[in-house]
């Protein structure tokens, strides 16, 4: 199951991300959570300290790949494998709940 969500700015993404991802924990579905927020908050949320969010690992873009398909539509793929990735620049929460940081804003200009 992929769950996205998506919205204007300031009406609660986070939020409700957020209580998403503990509800379905507490059934015992394992959650890979992946804030693509400019400002990742989605850390607080899972009890992560604010004063430590800027020291969580943010993917890099180079992990993604954009390929055109035959029929002329656009694919991003991964250009390494997933357990990679998650033992590299997964941020453990608890036994079954991962975090992983990619939309921060690395400088100036660009977010």
């Amino acid at each position: 199951m992929k769950i996205a969500i998506c919205g204007k700015g300031g009406v609660g993404k986070t939020t409700v991300a957020g209580a998403l991802v503990w509800l379905l924990y507490e059934r015992g579905i394992p959650v890979l959570a992946i804030d693509a927020d400019s400002n990742p908050n989605l850390a607080i949320s899972l009890g992560i300290p604010p004063e430590e969010v800027a020291r969580l690992p943010t993917l890099p873009s180079d992990l993604l790949e954009r390929r055109v398909e035959p029929d002329g539509r656009d694919r991003w793929v991964l250009t390494r494998p997933l357990s990679e990735i998650l033992a590299t620049y997964g941020v453990p929460i608890r036994e079954g709940l991962t975090l992983l940081l990619m939309g921060r804003v690395g400088h100036a200009g660009a977010g």
